[in-house]
Formats: C-alpha cells, sequence, structure tokens
C-alpha cells in the first residue's frame, strides 16, 4: 500500500499588510509661510508591502520560486528592499521568494502539506513590514526522472541496473547482523565453536574464496519477513567486499585516487595488530579482535572491563574491555571504505567526467543501457536509496528502511530498500527539523542523482565529451552536489554521536568517569563511541570531501583508537571531542543549532 497522502494541498491566503511610516515637515531660510502660501513638506515614506496571494511551491524541486508572492515599495525598486526570512529554507533573490539552492520541500513531510513563516522587507528610508505568510506545498505525483529513480531507453525497456551495489550493501547489513549475535550469557551462546562458526561465516560473506558458493542460498537474517528477496544469490551472482575482487579501497584499484593498497594509506587509526595498515587491514584487525574475545571466553574466562573503580561483565563479545563497538566499528567503516569510497571515487569521479569518462554512444552488449549509464545507477547503487525514496518523509525512513511503494505485499530490495547513508541522511534531516535552518541532505543527494542520470539518458548517443558546454557544466554540478549532501549527512552523524558520546543519558563518558555505572551504560558508550569514530573514518574516501587532510588528520588524533575513560582523562577528552566537531561544523558549514541538536 503506497503511503502517499491523498489530501492536495490548497493554498492559504495571506493579508496584505501595509504600513505608512510617518512623514515630517520642513522649511528653509527663504520661504516665507503664510494661508495663501503653505509651507512645502517632504512627502511621507509609506512602508514597503508584501501581498501573499494563494502563495505556493512545488515539491521535490531545488530551490524552488514560491508563486503569489509580490514585494512592493513606492520609494525604492521592490528588489533593492533587504530581507530576511525566518524560514531558513527560503530566501529572496531579485525580489522573488524562493527555497534556497540546497533545499527543497516534500509534501508527505510537511505538516497539514504547508509552511508558515515570517518575512520581514525594510526600505531604504527604514521603513518596514512583517508579514506572515503560509505557503501551500504543491503534490507532484511519482514521475520517472522527475522525482523517481527510474529510467528507460529509447525501446522502452528499464535502463537502471545496479544488482551488485545492493548485494554489497546486503552483505554489510548480515555482516552486521551476525556479529550482533555474538552474546552469552542467560540469552546467548554458550558453545563457543558456535561462535566461531559465526565470524567464519561472517568472512565467508565479506571474502568468499573459490568453491564458496553455499553461502548464496543461506537466508538473509536482516530482512523483514516480506522481503522479496532472502538470500544474496537472489540479489545478484558472487559480489565480494574484501580479498582479490572485492571493492573495498585498496582492492579495486583502477580508479582510485590514492594508493589504499599501499601500507600506512589509512588514516585515522593507529593500531592494526598484525594487519596491514590498509582500509581491508582494518576490517581483518577488527575481526581478529573478535577472534580473541571468544577465544578468551572459551577458555573459561569472563569477559569484564574495569573502569573508575567498578568492574561490569561483558556478554556482547563485539564489545572490548577498552570499549570498542566492533559492530559498529566494522559496519561504519566498511560504509566508507566501500561504499563511498566507490561512489565517490570510482563511479562519479573520473568514469563521469574526463578523458576516461565511460561511453554513452551505445547499449552496452546484451544490455540495456550504456555504460555511462550503468556507472551512474553504480554509484547511486551505493547511496543506497530507494527508488521512491522522495515519496516517503524523513519519519517515515528513518522508523523504517523499507517500504511497499508498489503496494504488492513484497519488499523488493532492488527499489524498495534504503541501505546506509540514504537512512542516515534522512534521520540527520529529521533531526532538524523545527530548527532555523533545517537540512535536506537527503532530497538533495535525490534530487542530484536523479536530474544527472537524466541528463545522461537526454545525452544518449553522445559521450560527456561532445556534450553542450553546459550541460557537462551541469552534470558536474549535480555528481557535486550529490556527493557533498552524501558526505555532510555522514558528517551530521559524526557529530550527532559525538553529543552522544559526551552526554547521552542512557552512557556517556562522564558516567562512566563517575564509576557508577552497569554493563549496560558501558555498553552504550561504546556503540555511540563506534559509530562516531567508523564513519569520520569515511571522509578521506571521498577527493571532493571539504574537510582537509590536515583537518582529518586532526580529527582522529582528537578522536583516537578508543575512547578515554580514565577519570581524570573524560574532562580534556571531552573538550578534545568538543574541538573536533568544531573542527567538522566549520568545514562543512553547519548551522550552531543543528549542531547542537543533532
Amino acid at each position: 500500500m503506497a503511503l502517499r497522502k491523498s489530501l492536495l494541498a490548497t493554498a492559504v491566503l495571506a493579508a496584505t499588510v501595509g504600513l505608512t511610516g510617518c512623514g515630517g515637515s520642513s522649511s528653509d531660510n527663504n520661504t516665507v509661510t503664510t494661508p495663501e502660501t503653505p509651507a512645502p513638506t517632504t512627502p511621507s515614506n509609506k512602508a514597503p508591502t508584501i501581498t501573499a496571494d494563494s502563495a505556493s511551491v512545488v515539491e521535490d524541486t531545488l530551490g524552488a520560486e514560491v508563486t503569489g508572492v509580490v514585494f512592493e515599495d513606492d520609494s525604492d525598486e521592490a528588489s533593492a528592499l533587504t530581507y530576511t526570512v525566518s524560514d531558513g529554507r527560503f530566501e529572496i533573490v531579485d525580489g522573488k521568494l524562493k527555497l534556497k539552492a540546497a533545499n527543497t520541500l516534500n509534501f508527505e513531510q510537511e505538516a497539514e502539506q504547508k509552511v508558515t513563516l515570517t518575512v520581514t522587507a525594510t526600505d531604504s528610508g527604514d521603513e518596514k513590514v512583517e508579514q506572515e505568510i503560509t505557503i501551500a506545498i504543491s503534490d507532484v505525483e511519482a514521475t520517472p526522472g522527475v522525482n523517481v529513480y527510474e529510467f528507460k531507453n529509447t525501446a522502452g525497456d528499464s535502463s537502471v541496473a545496479y544488482s551488485g551495489q545492493v548485494s554489497r550493501q546486503a552483505t554489510i547489513l548480515e555482516v552486521k547482523k551476525l556479529l550482533g549475535t555474538l552474546k552469552t550469557g542467560t540469552d546467548g551462546i554458550s558453545d563457543a565453536q558456535q561462535l566461531k562458526d559465526i565470524v567464519a561465516e561472517i568472512r565467508v560473506l565479506l571474502n568468499p574464496q573459490d568453491g564458496d558458493v553455499a553461502f548464496l542460498d543461506e537466508q538473509l537474517t536482516f530482512l523483514p519477513d516480506t522481503a522479496e528477496q532472502t538470500t544474496l544469490g537472489q540479489i545478484s551472482s558472487v559480489k565480494k567486499v574484501l580479498g582479490e575482487g572485492g571493492k573495498i579501497a585498496g582492492r579495486d584499484t583502477t580508479y582510485m585516487n590514492k594508493k589504499w593498497e599501499e601500507t600506512g594509506s589509512l588514516v585515522g587509526w593507529t593500531d592494526f595488530g598484525t594487519q596491514d595498515s590498509t582500509p581491508e587491514g582494518l576490517v581483518l584487525h577488527y575481526l581478529d579482535l573478535i577472534d580473541a574475545q571468544i577465544a578468551s571466553f572459551e577458555s573459561g574466562n569472563q569477559l569484564s572491563a574495569t573502569h573508575n573503580g567498578t568492574t561490569v561483565n561483558l556478554n556482547s563479545l563485539y564489545i572490548t574491555p577498552e570499549g570498542l563497538d566492533l559492530v559498529q566499528l566494522v559496519q561504519k567503516h566498511l560504509n566508507g571504505a566501500v561504499a563511498l569510497s566507490q561512489g565517490a571515487d570510482d563511479y562519479l569521479d573520473e568514469l563521469l567526467i574526463g578523458d576516461k569518462s565511460a561511453d554513452n554512444t551505445v547499449l552496452a552488449e546484451g544490455k540495456t543501457y550504456t555504460e555511462l549509464e550503468h556507472k551512474f545507477d553504480e554509484g547511486y547503487g551505493y547511496f543506497g536509496a530507494a527508488t521512491h525514496y522522495l515519496e516517503y518523509s524523513d519519519e517515515q525512513i528513518s522508523s523504517s528502511a523499507f517500504h511497499d511503494t508498489s503496494g504488492e505485499g513484497k519488499i523488493d530490495l532492488l527499489t524498495e530498500y534504503n541501505f546506509g547513508n540514504s537512512t542516515n541522511a534522512s534521520k540527520r534531516d529529521k533531526g532538524s527539523a523545527g530548527n532555523a535552518n533545517p537540512t535536506d541532505f537527503s532530497g538533495a543527494a535525490q534530487l542530484a542523482f536523479i536530474q544527472g542520470r537524466k541528463l545522461i539518458t537526454d545525452n544518449f548517443g553522445k559521450d560527456v565529451a561532445d556534450w553542450s558546454e553546459e550541460d557537462q557544466q551541469k552534470i558536474e554540478m549535480y555528481r557535486d552536489q550529490a556527493l557533498l549532501n552524501w558526505e555532510k549527512s555522514i558528517a551530521a552523524t559524526v557529530i550527532h554521536y559525538i553529543n552522544y558520546t559526551i552526554a547521552k543519558e542512557d552512557g556517556n563518558l562522564s558516567l562512566i568517569a563517575s564509576g557508577d555505572f552497569e554493563a549496560s551504560h558501558f555498553e552504550k558508550l561504546a556503540k555511540y563511541w563506534g559509530e562516531m569514530k567508523g564513519f569520520a573514518l569515511n571522509f578521506q574516501f571521498n577527493p571532493h570531501s571539504p574537510v582537509t587532510a590536515e583537518q582529518f588528520a586532526e580529527i582522529h588524533t582528537l578522536m583516537g583508537d578508543a575512547p578515554k575513560l580514565a577519570a581524570a582523562d573524560v574532562p580534556g577528552y571531552i573538550t578534545d571531542l568538543e574541538k573536533a566537531r568544531d573542527i567538522i561544523a566549520q568545514a562543512y558549514g553547519f548551522d550552531a543549532q543543528n549542531v547542537t541538536e543533532w
């Protein structure tokens, strides 16, 4: 059943307001005033007026103009007025009220499908008027190539394909789910061999060897009961993450801007145990730490953490005594080293723009798409958004990664599931809703992907080098917009978990430093820190990142390789995390209120 609301927005009329300023009178020494010759007066300066007649804006349109709003002033041109708008998503340009270039509105999201704001207009004589305007949001039906990521070739066949990316996204989620089952205690697993078997299964999922095909038919455990595809084999053929043929940075070296395969290439982590200091080496190091935890359990030891005079037993074998949550660290690192790396440093980089850009002149042999269309689709697949992403509110996406858009009672993982960073984008937008400058990472990224793909489809038969200069500029703009908002959603999530690590009530640094905590508090703190650190490692995989190499190194020096939990160290460490937060906020130009409330 589709979740689109049936109520169509209706225009709300705002009254025309005009205030008249008080005019003064004056005379000079050469003028004689008589009853017959009245003294000359200076015309009064009337305040500007704002007329809002059926104000409305079209949804799913970046930078859309608000129709039905007129600014006038008797003494000046309306374009010379100065303005303020109470809602930070809007601005006034050339005398017109519009959304800012990086903002769009979602009919399904706004309460009663309208937005109410106040505009203040001030003229050169300092006369001003304030006007509350209610703007109706015009609904746009789900339309391929407009607000839905669906495209067809000239024969009318779908030209969209990114099943390999969905397969890797599903693999990462399945690894996360399996790691989360590594628990002992009353409700956990008591057999050490069973624990080791789970880790062995995880290693096969990430790096299947020749002959390993049975895992393709294993039931995926992270899925909803209504999933149409229930195994990796039903999504795609063998798609590796690690190892030879894998897509983690350093294994797929063809178009990378950095030699990730070289030891020492990964920045932001210092202790790799026996593994190479590479993106893949860090994943293997995390798995080695889990192996060590299981081995200790198998030897009869009760795993525990002791901090500030308190010892708590650890039944979650993915939590280390130092405060590392290996579930979060593995998943978030893979989201960056695989998904963002492949999307930003491969498919949406050289393969899209430049002399290495993929062919767009003919359909690939035996396929329904051109190579350029396919490469762009693969970049989109790593962002992870469902095709009808814009048809759902941030609240809906945040509460459920999947939606039965077709109404067929099944969830198609290829089109109806929001993976990875697409979900985080909506969560952060939701977290800024109601603030003075709410974000729209989800809408801006998705629309850029749709508009960029449409541009490629519209230019079928021509390689990028043969496009018009305007279209070449547009495809680069759409690429930059998609990647920037994708990465902004990651950066905002880092800030979110910095805030949680510092102050979340159910587990934070100060609580552990007090010594008055339980195992659940310690595990929550480890989770928040792991999400913070894991997401923060991602920035280095986007060659277009606004974070400089120097800033990135400083952020991770401040964060360290584990939370500092000694009572004497915690105040200083909190200061360090706040400094890291400030660096991130400044690099991405985040609003101070959003930074505080994420």
